[in-house]
């Protein structure tokens, strides 16, 4: 399904003409439901052994080639050895970095768009990323033919919560707000189980 065809569905369902498929309202209300489930888990948003050329303290998330809601390992590969790299906040890097250092990684974080390491690479690394990531191609300003795994596993439960935030925010029916957000949730718990059940893991929280 294309970001456009995902507006007009929510439009059709709304049945209300102030709320038209081309209505900023409608466009903010999918756009702030995308950004409402970015944060959890789903098997469409994971990835895992992204890699990434990395020689310097601090590496783009473009040239990361991912936007990481949520990390779960980071490594560095040197040769053949792999090094796992524990997460810290970008303030215990600034009190451990003197500035003078370098060698093979031991931490990282993320901070401003950016994943800093400590130490600075003392030579080309590869970096090896698993976790959650941030789908980006449906935005405020893509084209109606933008899509993504929101637009198309994910379709349904966007569609609800995008509705629930229409009822509440334009309507001003929280009665009617609830029973969709209600619904949204449910679905994607069930979402959530079955995939723990596949793969024989558990339901880490809203992760």
């Amino acid at each position: 399904m294309t970001y456009a065809t995902l507006k007009s569905r929510v439009s059709s369902e709304m049945k209300r003409g102030e709320l038209s498929a081309s209505a900023t309202a409608v466009r903010s209300a999918i756009i702030d439901s995308i950004e409402h489930w970015s944060r959890r888990r789903f098997t469409w948003n994971e990835f895992n052994d992204v890699s990434a050329s990395v020689s310097a303290t601090y590496i783009s998330y473009a040239d990361l080639g991912v936007h990481p809601v949520r990390l779960d390992s980071v490594k560095v590969i040197v040769g053949s050895r792999n090094y796992p790299l524990d997460a810290r906040s970008f303030d215990e890097l600034d009190d451990m970095d003197a500035g003078n250092y370098t060698g093979y990684p031991d931490f990282y974080a993320l901070h401003s768009q950016k994943m800093r390491l400590y130490p600075a690479p003392n030579q080309a690394m590869t970096v090896v990323m698993a976790g959650v990531r941030k789908l980006e191609e449906i935005s405020a300003q893509a084209t109606g033919s933008a899509s993504n795994a929101w637009s198309g596993e994910g379709e349904q439960i966007v569609r609800l919560m995008a509705k629930s935030f229409l009822f509440r925010d334009e309507l001003h029916d929280h009665g009617s707000a609830q029973v969709f957000a209600t619904e949204a949730e449910r679905i994607a718990a069930e979402i959530q189980r079955e995939t723990a059940h596949q793969t024989g893991g558990r339901i880490r929280g809203h992760w």
